[in-house]
Protein backbone atom coordinates (compact mmCIF):
# COMPACT_ATOMS: atom_id res chain seq x y z
CA UNK A 1 0.00 0.00 0.00
CA UNK A 2 1.43 3.38 -0.98
CA UNK A 3 1.80 6.14 1.59
CA UNK A 4 -0.70 8.23 -0.37
CA UNK A 5 -3.50 5.67 -0.17
CA UNK A 6 -6.19 6.92 2.23
CA UNK A 7 -7.01 4.87 5.30
CA UNK A 8 -10.45 3.53 6.10
CA UNK A 9 -10.70 5.98 8.98
CA UNK A 10 -9.84 8.93 6.73
CA UNK A 11 -12.43 7.92 4.14
CA UNK A 12 -15.14 7.43 6.76
CA UNK A 13 -14.46 10.93 8.16
CA UNK A 14 -14.72 12.41 4.67
CA UNK A 15 -17.96 10.58 3.93
CA UNK A 16 -19.46 11.78 7.22
CA UNK A 17 -19.05 15.33 5.93
CA UNK A 18 -20.78 14.56 2.62
CA UNK A 19 -24.15 13.30 3.89
CA UNK A 20 -26.88 15.41 5.46
CA UNK A 21 -29.16 12.65 6.74
CA UNK A 22 -29.53 8.90 7.28
CA UNK A 23 -27.80 6.64 4.79
CA UNK A 24 -27.83 2.89 4.20
CA UNK A 25 -24.76 1.29 5.73
CA UNK A 26 -24.22 -0.71 2.53
CA UNK A 27 -23.87 2.53 0.58
CA UNK A 28 -21.17 3.78 2.97
CA UNK A 29 -19.29 0.48 2.74
CA UNK A 30 -19.39 0.55 -1.05
CA UNK A 31 -18.08 4.10 -1.17
CA UNK A 32 -15.19 3.21 1.13
CA UNK A 33 -14.25 0.34 -1.17
CA UNK A 34 -14.53 2.57 -4.23
CA UNK A 35 -11.82 4.80 -2.76
CA UNK A 36 -9.81 1.99 -1.19
CA UNK A 37 -10.30 -1.29 -3.09
CA UNK A 38 -9.75 -4.54 -1.20
CA UNK A 39 -9.17 -8.13 -2.30
CA UNK A 40 -10.25 -9.57 1.05
CA UNK A 41 -12.78 -12.41 1.04
CA UNK A 42 -15.23 -10.21 2.95
CA UNK A 43 -14.05 -6.62 2.45
CA UNK A 44 -17.00 -5.21 4.38
CA UNK A 45 -15.95 -6.87 7.64
CA UNK A 46 -13.01 -4.58 8.44
CA UNK A 47 -15.02 -1.45 7.69
CA UNK A 48 -17.87 -2.65 9.88
CA UNK A 49 -15.46 -3.26 12.74
CA UNK A 50 -14.13 0.30 12.47
CA UNK A 51 -17.67 1.63 12.50
CA UNK A 52 -18.57 -0.56 15.45
CA UNK A 53 -15.73 0.48 17.72
CA UNK A 54 -14.70 3.91 16.41
CA UNK A 55 -17.84 5.12 14.65
CA UNK A 56 -18.49 8.12 16.90
CA UNK A 57 -14.89 9.30 16.71
CA UNK A 58 -15.04 8.93 12.92
CA UNK A 59 -18.22 11.00 12.72
CA UNK A 60 -20.86 8.25 12.39
CA UNK A 61 -23.74 7.11 14.58
CA UNK A 62 -25.58 3.84 13.99
CA UNK A 63 -29.36 4.38 13.93
CA UNK A 64 -30.30 0.71 13.49
CA UNK A 65 -28.93 -2.44 11.94
CA UNK A 66 -29.05 -1.02 8.41
CA UNK A 67 -28.76 2.76 8.70
CA UNK A 68 -26.08 5.23 9.74
CA UNK A 69 -26.27 8.98 10.22
CA UNK A 70 -23.45 11.54 10.40
CA UNK A 71 -22.91 12.43 14.05
CA UNK A 72 -22.90 16.13 13.23
CA UNK A 73 -26.44 15.84 11.83
CA UNK A 74 -27.66 13.78 14.79
CA UNK A 75 -26.20 16.26 17.28
CA UNK A 76 -27.02 19.58 15.62
CA UNK A 77 -29.72 21.40 17.57
CA UNK A 78 -30.21 18.45 19.93
CA UNK A 79 -31.49 19.48 23.36
CA UNK A 80 -31.50 17.68 26.70
CA UNK A 81 -31.91 18.46 30.37
CA UNK A 82 -29.60 18.16 33.37
CA UNK A 83 -30.80 18.38 36.96
CA UNK A 84 -27.73 18.84 39.19
CA UNK A 85 -27.82 17.40 42.67
CA UNK A 86 -27.82 19.70 45.66
CA UNK A 87 -24.21 18.71 46.36
CA UNK A 88 -23.26 19.65 42.77
CA UNK A 89 -24.79 23.10 43.14
CA UNK A 90 -23.17 23.62 46.52
CA UNK A 91 -19.75 22.65 45.10
CA UNK A 92 -20.30 24.83 42.01
CA UNK A 93 -19.70 21.88 39.69
CA UNK A 94 -21.50 19.83 37.05
CA UNK A 95 -20.06 16.27 36.81
CA UNK A 96 -19.40 15.19 33.24
CA UNK A 97 -21.70 12.22 33.79
CA UNK A 98 -24.68 14.59 33.40
CA UNK A 99 -23.67 15.22 29.77
CA UNK A 100 -23.20 11.60 28.76
CA UNK A 101 -23.56 10.16 26.19
CA UNK A 102 -23.79 13.43 24.29
CA UNK A 103 -20.26 14.37 25.31
CA UNK A 104 -17.30 12.91 27.05
CA UNK A 105 -18.03 9.20 26.78
CA UNK A 106 -15.51 8.36 24.07
CA UNK A 107 -13.00 11.14 24.30
CA UNK A 108 -14.80 13.85 22.35
CA UNK A 109 -13.45 17.40 22.68
CA UNK A 110 -16.08 19.60 24.24
CA UNK A 111 -16.75 23.27 24.83
CA UNK A 112 -19.46 24.15 27.35
CA UNK A 113 -20.56 27.79 27.29
CA UNK A 114 -23.33 30.07 28.48
CA UNK A 115 -25.54 32.12 26.09
CA UNK A 116 -23.03 34.99 26.29
CA UNK A 117 -20.31 32.71 24.95
CA UNK A 118 -18.40 32.41 28.23
CA UNK A 119 -16.74 28.95 28.37
CA UNK A 120 -16.83 26.73 31.44
CA UNK A 121 -13.62 25.08 32.56
CA UNK A 122 -13.37 21.30 32.89
CA UNK A 123 -11.63 20.45 36.17
CA UNK A 124 -10.57 17.43 38.17
CA UNK A 125 -11.98 18.20 41.61
CA UNK A 126 -10.04 17.29 44.71
CA UNK A 127 -11.38 14.87 47.27
CA UNK A 128 -11.97 17.75 49.67
CA UNK A 129 -14.06 19.59 47.09
CA UNK A 130 -16.18 16.59 46.20
CA UNK A 131 -16.46 14.77 49.51
CA UNK A 132 -14.23 11.92 48.36
CA UNK A 133 -15.40 11.81 44.74
CA UNK A 134 -12.91 12.26 41.92
CA UNK A 135 -14.62 12.69 38.56
CA UNK A 136 -14.22 15.28 35.78
CA UNK A 137 -16.64 18.18 36.27
CA UNK A 138 -17.33 21.57 34.76
CA UNK A 139 -16.76 24.54 37.03
CA UNK A 140 -20.14 26.30 37.02
CA UNK A 141 -19.66 28.17 40.29
CA UNK A 142 -19.71 31.65 38.78
CA UNK A 143 -22.57 30.76 36.44
CA UNK A 144 -24.64 29.28 39.27
CA UNK A 145 -24.15 32.52 41.20
CA UNK A 146 -25.05 34.80 38.26
CA UNK A 147 -28.17 32.76 37.49
CA UNK A 148 -29.12 32.38 41.17
CA UNK A 149 -29.28 28.68 40.51
CA UNK A 150 -30.92 26.64 43.28
CA UNK A 151 -31.26 22.91 43.90
CA UNK A 152 -34.18 21.60 41.84
CA UNK A 153 -33.53 23.98 38.95
CA UNK A 154 -32.63 22.53 35.54
CA UNK A 155 -29.88 23.15 33.03
CA UNK A 156 -31.20 23.09 29.45
CA UNK A 157 -28.41 22.06 27.09
CA UNK A 158 -28.38 22.74 23.34
CA UNK A 159 -25.80 21.37 20.89
CA UNK A 160 -24.91 24.38 18.74
CA UNK A 161 -22.04 22.69 16.93
CA UNK A 162 -20.96 19.09 16.50
CA UNK A 163 -17.46 19.60 15.10
CA UNK A 164 -15.99 20.80 17.35
CA UNK A 165 -18.64 19.83 19.88
CA UNK A 166 -20.07 22.94 21.51
CA UNK A 167 -22.88 22.81 24.07
CA UNK A 168 -24.73 25.87 25.32
CA UNK A 169 -26.45 25.95 28.69
CA UNK A 170 -29.32 27.98 30.13
CA UNK A 171 -31.17 27.87 33.43
CA UNK A 172 -34.79 26.85 33.92
CA UNK A 173 -36.22 27.35 37.38
CA UNK A 174 -37.95 24.45 39.08
CA UNK A 175 -41.28 26.31 38.98
CA UNK A 176 -40.96 26.77 35.19
CA UNK A 177 -40.68 23.06 34.40
CA UNK A 178 -43.67 21.79 32.36
CA UNK A 179 -44.12 18.08 33.20
CA UNK A 180 -47.25 17.71 31.07
CA UNK A 181 -45.30 18.83 28.02
CA UNK A 182 -42.74 16.03 28.38
CA UNK A 183 -44.80 13.11 29.72
CA UNK A 184 -45.22 11.38 26.37
CA UNK A 185 -41.64 12.17 25.40
CA UNK A 186 -40.31 10.64 28.61
CA UNK A 187 -42.41 7.50 28.13
CA UNK A 188 -41.27 7.11 24.53
CA UNK A 189 -37.62 7.58 25.47
CA UNK A 190 -37.73 5.11 28.35
CA UNK A 191 -39.62 2.46 26.37
CA UNK A 192 -37.14 2.75 23.52
CA UNK A 193 -34.18 2.35 25.89
CA UNK A 194 -35.77 -0.66 27.59
CA UNK A 195 -36.47 -2.29 24.23
CA UNK A 196 -32.92 -1.82 22.97
CA UNK A 197 -31.39 -3.20 26.14
CA UNK A 198 -33.76 -6.15 26.38
CA UNK A 199 -33.13 -7.11 22.73
CA UNK A 200 -29.38 -7.24 23.26
CA UNK A 201 -27.56 -10.35 24.43
CA UNK A 202 -24.70 -8.25 25.82
CA UNK A 203 -24.68 -8.00 29.61
CA UNK A 204 -23.48 -4.38 29.72
CA UNK A 205 -24.27 -1.89 26.96
CA UNK A 206 -22.50 1.49 26.74
CA UNK A 207 -25.12 4.19 26.99
CA UNK A 208 -24.01 5.90 23.77
CA UNK A 209 -25.00 2.81 21.76
CA UNK A 210 -28.49 2.94 23.24
CA UNK A 211 -29.41 6.54 24.05
CA UNK A 212 -27.87 8.44 21.14
CA UNK A 213 -29.74 6.52 18.41
CA UNK A 214 -33.05 7.07 20.24
CA UNK A 215 -32.49 10.82 20.41
CA UNK A 216 -31.23 10.99 16.81
CA UNK A 217 -34.43 9.42 15.46
CA UNK A 218 -36.88 11.25 17.75
CA UNK A 219 -39.08 14.07 16.51
CA UNK A 220 -38.68 15.89 19.84
CA UNK A 221 -34.87 15.93 19.88
CA UNK A 222 -34.67 19.68 19.15
CA UNK A 223 -37.77 20.67 21.14
CA UNK A 224 -38.48 21.29 24.79
CA UNK A 225 -36.22 18.87 26.72
CA UNK A 226 -37.77 16.08 28.76
CA UNK A 227 -36.44 14.52 31.93
CA UNK A 228 -32.80 13.38 32.05
CA UNK A 229 -32.59 9.86 30.65
CA UNK A 230 -30.45 8.78 33.60
CA UNK A 231 -33.20 9.68 36.08
CA UNK A 232 -35.79 7.85 33.99
CA UNK A 233 -33.65 4.71 34.02
CA UNK A 234 -32.79 4.79 37.72
CA UNK A 235 -36.45 5.26 38.63
CA UNK A 236 -37.57 2.36 36.45
CA UNK A 237 -37.58 -1.20 37.69
CA UNK A 238 -36.65 -2.77 34.36
CA UNK A 239 -33.12 -1.40 33.97
CA UNK A 240 -30.00 -0.72 35.95
CA UNK A 241 -27.40 1.99 35.29
CA UNK A 242 -23.90 0.83 36.18
CA UNK A 243 -21.04 3.27 36.76
CA UNK A 244 -23.12 6.03 35.10
CA UNK A 245 -22.15 4.56 31.73
CA UNK A 246 -23.46 1.03 31.22
CA UNK A 247 -27.04 -0.16 30.89
CA UNK A 248 -28.22 -3.64 31.80
CA UNK A 249 -31.52 -5.42 32.28
CA UNK A 250 -30.02 -7.77 34.86
CA UNK A 251 -31.27 -6.73 38.27
CA UNK A 252 -29.88 -8.35 41.39
CA UNK A 253 -30.05 -6.79 44.86
CA UNK A 254 -26.42 -7.65 45.48
CA UNK A 255 -25.46 -5.37 42.59
CA UNK A 256 -27.13 -2.33 44.09
CA UNK A 257 -24.02 -1.38 46.03
CA UNK A 258 -22.88 1.50 43.89
CA UNK A 259 -19.34 2.85 43.89
CA UNK A 260 -18.78 6.18 45.59
CA UNK A 261 -18.14 7.86 42.24
CA UNK A 262 -21.61 7.25 40.82
CA UNK A 263 -23.78 10.31 40.21
CA UNK A 264 -27.05 8.64 39.29
CA UNK A 265 -28.14 6.25 42.01
CA UNK A 266 -31.63 4.79 42.34
CA UNK A 267 -33.96 6.97 44.35
CA UNK A 268 -34.40 5.78 47.94
CA UNK A 269 -37.42 3.55 48.19
CA UNK A 270 -38.96 1.42 50.85
CA UNK A 271 -37.42 -2.03 50.80
CA UNK A 272 -40.17 -4.49 49.89
CA UNK A 273 -40.98 -7.09 52.44
CA UNK A 274 -38.59 -9.88 51.43
CA UNK A 275 -40.66 -12.64 52.97
CA UNK A 276 -43.83 -11.49 51.19
CA UNK A 277 -41.99 -11.09 47.87
CA UNK A 278 -40.43 -14.56 48.16
CA UNK A 279 -43.78 -16.08 49.11
CA UNK A 280 -45.38 -14.57 46.01
CA UNK A 281 -42.51 -15.81 43.85
CA UNK A 282 -42.78 -19.28 45.36
CA UNK A 283 -46.50 -19.37 44.55
CA UNK A 284 -45.69 -18.38 40.96
CA UNK A 285 -43.06 -21.11 40.74
CA UNK A 286 -45.40 -23.76 42.12
CA UNK A 287 -48.05 -22.78 39.58
CA UNK A 288 -45.50 -23.08 36.77
CA UNK A 289 -44.30 -26.43 38.10
CA UNK A 290 -47.85 -27.80 38.03
CA UNK A 291 -48.10 -26.71 34.41
CA UNK A 292 -44.73 -28.29 33.61
CA UNK A 293 -45.79 -31.55 35.23
CA UNK A 294 -49.02 -31.67 33.23
CA UNK A 295 -47.13 -31.07 29.99
CA UNK A 296 -44.61 -33.80 30.74
CA UNK A 297 -47.37 -36.25 31.69
CA UNK A 298 -49.24 -35.49 28.45
CA UNK A 299 -46.08 -36.06 26.40
CA UNK A 300 -45.45 -39.34 28.25
CA UNK A 301 -49.02 -40.48 27.57
CA UNK A 302 -48.52 -39.63 23.89
CA UNK A 303 -45.49 -41.92 23.81
CA UNK A 304 -43.02 -39.11 23.17
CA UNK A 305 -41.19 -39.64 26.48
CA UNK A 306 -40.69 -42.66 28.72
CA UNK A 307 -41.13 -40.61 31.88
CA UNK A 308 -37.55 -41.00 33.13
CA UNK A 309 -35.75 -37.78 34.12
CA UNK A 310 -32.10 -37.33 33.11
CA UNK A 311 -29.86 -35.34 35.48
CA UNK A 312 -26.34 -35.54 34.04
CA UNK A 313 -25.82 -31.77 34.09
CA UNK A 314 -26.62 -31.70 37.83
CA UNK A 315 -23.63 -33.89 38.65
CA UNK A 316 -20.51 -32.28 40.09
CA UNK A 317 -16.96 -33.41 39.64
CA UNK A 318 -17.25 -35.64 42.72
CA UNK A 319 -20.25 -37.42 41.24
CA UNK A 320 -22.71 -35.81 43.69
CA UNK A 321 -25.85 -34.12 42.50
CA UNK A 322 -27.46 -30.92 43.65
CA UNK A 323 -29.49 -31.62 46.75
CA UNK A 324 -28.10 -35.17 47.22
CA UNK A 325 -25.66 -36.32 49.82
CA UNK A 326 -25.59 -35.70 53.55
CA UNK A 327 -26.63 -32.08 53.28
CA UNK A 328 -29.70 -32.76 51.14
CA UNK A 329 -31.25 -29.57 49.82
CA UNK A 330 -29.43 -27.68 52.54
CA UNK A 331 -26.22 -28.25 50.59
CA UNK A 332 -27.62 -26.83 47.37
CA UNK A 333 -25.99 -23.42 47.54
CA UNK A 334 -22.68 -24.91 48.65
CA UNK A 335 -22.78 -27.23 45.66
CA UNK A 336 -23.43 -24.26 43.39
CA UNK A 337 -20.47 -22.47 44.90
CA UNK A 338 -18.36 -25.53 44.09
CA UNK A 339 -19.60 -25.39 40.52
CA UNK A 340 -18.65 -21.70 40.28
CA UNK A 341 -15.16 -21.80 41.81
CA UNK A 342 -14.27 -19.42 44.58
CA UNK A 343 -12.34 -17.16 44.65
CA UNK A 344 -11.50 -17.91 41.01
CA UNK A 345 -14.55 -16.18 39.53
CA UNK A 346 -13.08 -16.17 36.02
CA UNK A 347 -13.43 -19.88 35.31
CA UNK A 348 -9.70 -20.67 35.25
CA UNK A 349 -8.64 -24.24 35.97
CA UNK A 350 -5.48 -25.56 37.58
CA UNK A 351 -3.46 -25.97 34.39
CA UNK A 352 -0.02 -24.39 34.35
CA UNK A 353 -1.00 -22.58 31.17
CA UNK A 354 -3.30 -20.40 33.26
CA UNK A 355 -0.53 -19.24 35.61
CA UNK A 356 -0.25 -15.82 33.97
CA UNK A 357 -4.00 -15.28 34.08
CA UNK A 358 -4.13 -16.36 37.70
CA UNK A 359 -1.35 -13.93 38.55
CA UNK A 360 -3.29 -11.11 36.85
CA UNK A 361 -6.38 -12.11 38.79
CA UNK A 362 -4.43 -11.95 42.02
CA UNK A 363 -3.07 -8.49 41.17
CA UNK A 364 -6.56 -7.28 40.36
CA UNK A 365 -7.99 -8.56 43.64
CA UNK A 366 -5.15 -6.91 45.56
CA UNK A 367 -6.08 -3.54 44.03
CA UNK A 368 -9.77 -3.72 44.92
CA UNK A 369 -11.25 -2.67 48.25
CA UNK A 370 -11.88 -5.60 50.65
CA UNK A 371 -15.64 -5.12 50.49
CA UNK A 372 -15.53 -5.37 46.67
CA UNK A 373 -13.48 -8.58 46.83
CA UNK A 374 -16.04 -10.00 49.24
CA UNK A 375 -18.84 -9.15 46.80
CA UNK A 376 -16.97 -10.84 43.94
CA UNK A 377 -16.46 -14.01 45.93
CA UNK A 378 -20.17 -14.24 46.66
CA UNK A 379 -21.36 -13.23 43.19
CA UNK A 380 -22.82 -15.25 40.37
CA UNK A 381 -20.80 -15.13 37.13
CA UNK A 382 -23.04 -12.47 35.58
CA UNK A 383 -22.92 -10.45 38.81
CA UNK A 384 -19.12 -10.58 38.87
CA UNK A 385 -19.06 -9.07 35.38
CA UNK A 386 -21.11 -6.10 36.55
CA UNK A 387 -19.08 -5.63 39.74
CA UNK A 388 -15.82 -5.54 37.78
CA UNK A 389 -17.36 -3.03 35.35
CA UNK A 390 -18.17 -0.77 38.28
CA UNK A 391 -14.50 -0.71 39.24
CA UNK A 392 -12.86 -0.44 35.81
CA UNK A 393 -11.85 3.19 36.30
CA UNK A 394 -10.22 2.36 39.63
CA UNK A 395 -8.31 -0.62 38.17
CA UNK A 396 -7.15 1.37 35.14
CA UNK A 397 -5.83 4.15 37.33
CA UNK A 398 -3.95 1.76 39.64
CA UNK A 399 -2.45 -0.79 37.22
CA UNK A 400 -2.78 -0.32 33.47
CA UNK A 401 -0.85 -3.56 32.88
CA UNK A 402 -3.94 -5.50 33.90
CA UNK A 403 -5.40 -4.57 30.50
CA UNK A 404 -2.74 -5.43 27.90
CA UNK A 405 -3.23 -4.57 24.26
CA UNK A 406 -4.78 -7.52 22.46
CA UNK A 407 -3.28 -8.50 19.14
CA UNK A 408 -5.86 -9.63 16.58
CA UNK A 409 -5.88 -13.34 15.87
CA UNK A 410 -4.99 -14.43 12.34
CA UNK A 411 -8.02 -14.96 10.12
CA UNK A 412 -9.40 -18.47 9.90
CA UNK A 413 -11.66 -20.10 7.39
CA UNK A 414 -15.27 -19.21 7.93
CA UNK A 415 -17.54 -21.92 9.26
CA UNK A 416 -21.11 -22.19 10.37
CA UNK A 417 -21.50 -20.46 13.70
CA UNK A 418 -18.29 -18.41 13.33
CA UNK A 419 -18.56 -15.23 15.39
CA UNK A 420 -15.64 -13.47 13.72
CA UNK A 421 -16.03 -10.28 11.75
CA UNK A 422 -15.77 -12.19 8.50
CA UNK A 423 -18.90 -14.13 9.43
CA UNK A 424 -21.09 -11.03 9.65
CA UNK A 425 -23.70 -11.20 6.92
CA UNK A 426 -23.34 -8.78 4.05
CA UNK A 427 -27.00 -7.85 4.25
CA UNK A 428 -27.06 -6.61 7.85
CA UNK A 429 -25.00 -5.55 10.84
CA UNK A 430 -26.60 -8.10 13.17
CA UNK A 431 -27.62 -11.58 12.20
CA UNK A 432 -31.33 -12.31 12.05
CA UNK A 433 -33.22 -15.30 13.29
CA UNK A 434 -36.19 -15.02 10.98
CA UNK A 435 -37.53 -13.20 8.00
CA UNK A 436 -38.98 -10.44 10.18
CA UNK A 437 -35.52 -9.11 10.94
CA UNK A 438 -35.26 -10.44 14.47
CA UNK A 439 -31.75 -9.42 15.53
CA UNK A 440 -30.85 -11.77 18.36
CA UNK A 441 -27.39 -13.20 17.99
CA UNK A 442 -26.57 -15.96 20.48
CA UNK A 443 -23.00 -15.50 21.62
CA UNK A 444 -22.26 -19.02 22.83
CA UNK A 445 -18.78 -20.14 23.82
CA UNK A 446 -17.64 -22.69 21.28
CA UNK A 447 -14.69 -23.92 23.33
CA UNK A 448 -15.72 -27.40 24.44
CA UNK A 449 -14.28 -28.24 27.84
CA UNK A 450 -15.33 -31.89 27.96
CA UNK A 451 -12.99 -34.84 28.24
CA UNK A 452 -12.60 -38.10 26.39
CA UNK A 453 -14.12 -38.20 22.94
CA UNK A 454 -16.62 -35.37 23.51
CA UNK A 455 -14.72 -33.14 21.11
CA UNK A 456 -15.11 -35.72 18.37
CA UNK A 457 -18.79 -36.06 19.15
CA UNK A 458 -19.21 -32.31 19.05
CA UNK A 459 -17.41 -32.23 15.69
CA UNK A 460 -19.94 -34.73 14.32
CA UNK A 461 -22.74 -32.44 15.49
CA UNK A 462 -20.93 -29.62 13.74
CA UNK A 463 -21.18 -31.50 10.46
CA UNK A 464 -24.92 -31.91 10.98
CA UNK A 465 -25.25 -28.21 11.79
CA UNK A 466 -23.45 -27.35 8.55
CA UNK A 467 -25.88 -29.49 6.57
CA UNK A 468 -28.80 -27.85 8.39
CA UNK A 469 -27.43 -24.42 7.45
CA UNK A 470 -27.36 -25.44 3.78
CA UNK A 471 -30.88 -26.86 4.09
CA UNK A 472 -32.21 -23.53 5.35
CA UNK A 473 -30.50 -21.76 2.48
CA UNK A 474 -32.17 -24.15 0.05
CA UNK A 475 -35.53 -23.22 1.57
CA UNK A 476 -34.86 -19.60 0.69
CA UNK A 477 -33.90 -18.34 4.16
CA UNK A 478 -31.51 -15.42 4.21
CA UNK A 479 -27.85 -16.11 4.96
CA UNK A 480 -28.23 -14.25 8.25
CA UNK A 481 -31.22 -16.35 9.29
CA UNK A 482 -29.50 -19.61 8.35
CA UNK A 483 -26.35 -18.73 10.28
CA UNK A 484 -28.24 -17.62 13.36
CA UNK A 485 -30.49 -20.70 13.43
CA UNK A 486 -27.45 -22.94 13.02
CA UNK A 487 -25.68 -21.13 15.84
CA UNK A 488 -28.66 -21.53 18.16
CA UNK A 489 -28.24 -25.33 17.93
CA UNK A 490 -24.82 -25.16 19.55
CA UNK A 491 -26.26 -24.91 23.07
CA UNK A 492 -27.87 -28.33 22.74
CA UNK A 493 -24.94 -29.78 20.79
CA UNK A 494 -22.48 -28.70 23.48
CA UNK A 495 -24.78 -30.02 26.20
CA UNK A 496 -25.16 -33.45 24.57
CA UNK A 497 -21.45 -33.82 23.89
CA UNK A 498 -20.36 -32.65 27.34
CA UNK A 499 -22.79 -34.60 29.51
CA UNK A 500 -23.92 -37.57 27.42
CA UNK A 501 -21.24 -38.08 24.77
CA UNK A 502 -23.94 -37.89 22.10
CA UNK A 503 -24.32 -36.11 18.80
CA UNK A 504 -27.35 -34.05 17.87
CA UNK A 505 -28.64 -37.04 15.91
CA UNK A 506 -28.99 -38.86 19.25
CA UNK A 507 -31.03 -36.21 21.01
CA UNK A 508 -34.27 -37.13 22.72
CA UNK A 509 -37.05 -35.72 24.88
CA UNK A 510 -35.36 -36.30 28.25
CA UNK A 511 -32.04 -34.65 27.36
CA UNK A 512 -33.69 -31.72 25.59
CA UNK A 513 -36.00 -31.12 28.55
CA UNK A 514 -32.97 -31.15 30.87
CA UNK A 515 -31.07 -28.78 28.60
CA UNK A 516 -33.89 -26.23 28.30
CA UNK A 517 -35.29 -26.35 31.81
CA UNK A 518 -32.19 -26.93 33.94
CA UNK A 519 -28.89 -26.54 32.10
CA UNK A 520 -29.58 -23.46 29.97
CA UNK A 521 -30.96 -21.13 32.70
CA UNK A 522 -28.05 -21.87 35.05
CA UNK A 523 -25.00 -22.49 32.90
CA UNK A 524 -25.21 -20.28 29.81
CA UNK A 525 -24.20 -16.64 30.23
CA UNK A 526 -26.51 -13.82 29.19
CA UNK A 527 -29.60 -15.98 28.99
CA UNK A 528 -32.92 -14.43 28.07
CA UNK A 529 -36.49 -15.61 27.51
CA UNK A 530 -36.25 -14.57 23.90
CA UNK A 531 -33.10 -16.59 23.28
CA UNK A 532 -34.50 -19.81 24.70
CA UNK A 533 -37.60 -19.43 22.48
CA UNK A 534 -35.34 -19.10 19.44
CA UNK A 535 -33.34 -22.15 20.51
CA UNK A 536 -36.58 -24.14 20.64
CA UNK A 537 -37.49 -22.97 17.14
CA UNK A 538 -34.07 -23.88 15.73
CA UNK A 539 -34.19 -27.34 17.33
CA UNK A 540 -37.68 -28.04 16.00
CA UNK A 541 -36.60 -27.14 12.45
CA UNK A 542 -33.34 -29.11 12.78
CA UNK A 543 -35.05 -32.39 13.69
CA UNK A 544 -37.65 -31.89 10.96
CA UNK A 545 -34.68 -31.54 8.59
CA UNK A 546 -33.18 -34.80 9.91
CA UNK A 547 -36.50 -36.62 9.42
CA UNK A 548 -36.92 -35.30 5.88
CA UNK A 549 -33.38 -36.38 4.97
CA UNK A 550 -33.86 -39.84 6.48
CA UNK A 551 -31.38 -39.35 9.35
CA UNK A 552 -34.09 -39.59 12.01
CA UNK A 553 -37.40 -41.37 12.09
CA UNK A 554 -39.05 -39.26 14.76
CA UNK A 555 -38.94 -35.54 15.38
CA UNK A 556 -41.98 -35.47 17.66
CA UNK A 557 -39.95 -34.76 20.80
CA UNK A 558 -38.49 -31.58 19.28
CA UNK A 559 -41.94 -30.37 18.25
CA UNK A 560 -43.27 -31.16 21.73
CA UNK A 561 -40.54 -29.12 23.43
CA UNK A 562 -41.09 -26.32 20.93
CA UNK A 563 -44.71 -26.17 22.10
CA UNK A 564 -43.33 -25.69 25.62
CA UNK A 565 -41.07 -22.80 24.64
CA UNK A 566 -43.08 -20.28 26.68
CA UNK A 567 -42.60 -22.46 29.75
CA UNK A 568 -38.84 -22.46 29.16
CA UNK A 569 -38.90 -18.69 28.78
CA UNK A 570 -40.77 -18.33 32.08
CA UNK A 571 -38.17 -20.47 33.89
CA UNK A 572 -35.41 -18.16 32.65
CA UNK A 573 -37.37 -15.05 33.58
CA UNK A 574 -38.21 -16.29 37.08
CA UNK A 575 -34.62 -17.43 37.75
CA UNK A 576 -33.40 -13.90 37.04
CA UNK A 577 -35.79 -12.63 39.71
CA UNK A 578 -34.53 -14.90 42.48
CA UNK A 579 -32.32 -12.72 44.69
CA UNK A 580 -28.99 -14.40 45.37
CA UNK A 581 -28.92 -12.99 48.91
CA UNK A 582 -32.45 -14.09 49.78
CA UNK A 583 -32.78 -16.39 52.81
CA UNK A 584 -35.22 -18.38 50.66
CA UNK A 585 -32.81 -18.83 47.76
CA UNK A 586 -32.31 -22.57 48.34
CA UNK A 587 -36.02 -23.26 48.51
CA UNK A 588 -36.85 -21.12 45.46
CA UNK A 589 -34.03 -22.71 43.45
CA UNK A 590 -35.09 -26.22 44.39
CA UNK A 591 -38.73 -25.60 43.52
CA UNK A 592 -37.97 -23.85 40.22
CA UNK A 593 -35.74 -26.64 38.92
CA UNK A 594 -37.77 -29.67 39.93
CA UNK A 595 -37.52 -32.54 39.09
CA UNK A 596 -33.78 -31.99 38.58
CA UNK A 597 -33.14 -31.01 42.20
CA UNK A 598 -35.03 -33.93 43.77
Amino acid sequence: MSHQEPTIATILRLLAAEYDGPVEERRVLEQVLERRPSSAKNPYATIRERLRWDGLMLGWLRLNRRELIPLRIAMHGLRFRCVPRACDVEAGLLPLAHLQPFAGLRGADLTLRDPAGRPMALVEPTEAERGGLSMPSFDLGAWYARERFAPGDSILVTAVSADPLTLQIEREGAAEFRPAAVASQDAELLDAIVEKVSRSNVALLPCDEVVLPVFAAAGWRTGYPGSPWQLLVTRDGRLQLVDDIFLTSQRHPSLRLFSSDEVFEPLPAAEPDRQAADSALLAEIDSLQRELQRSREQDATAGIWDGRVQRASAALGSGERYGDGPGGIGGLVDDLDDDWPEPDMFGLDDDEDDAELRAAEGRMLSLLPPETVARLQQARPEEAELIIAENLNLLLSRDLSLFPRLEPAPPTSQSVGDLSADAIADDGWELSLDDDDEDWVGEIDDALEGEGDSEGVYAQSGELISRFHDYLAELGKSSATARARARALRVYADFLASYYGRTLAEGDYATLDECLFFYYPRRVLNTSPRQVREICTAIKQFYRFLRERGSSADDRFAAALWRRREQAARVVEIYERIASDSPSFELLFERLFRPYTE
